[in-house]
């Protein structure tokens, strides 16, 4: 997702990753422990609030979500987000509607 970010540096794109159930501690050691120098925020779903909100039914799901707060995009399970297919789909998502 990293590098995705990276890939998508200057246009209208942003990446947020959720962490599901987890301890802030805990996410906190991860992150020190595989020295991720991350350019987009890890937000905290301790409760799982959010996602019962947005009905997630697998770890990972992601979701593309357009200016207009519209889900576009939802994938169940691991993805190669450098891979040319997945950027593809990316940058045709972030197409304005004709």
């Amino acid at each position: 997702m990293q590098a995705l970010r990276r890939q998508f540096t200057g246009e209208p794109f942003e990446v947020i990753a959720v962490n599901v159930g987890e301890d802030p501690v805990d996410v906190s050691n991860f992150l020190n422990r595989i020295d991720a120098d991350l350019e987009y925020p890890i937000l905290l779903d301790e409760n799982m609030v959010a996602a019962k909100n947005w009905k997630v039914r697998a770890l990972p799901t992601t979701y593309i979500i357009d200016p207009q707060g519209r889900a576009r995009y939802i994938a169940l399970g691991e993805r190669d987000f450098g891979a040319p297919d997945v950027v593809s789909i990316l940058r045709s998502l972030a197409l304005p509607d004709a």
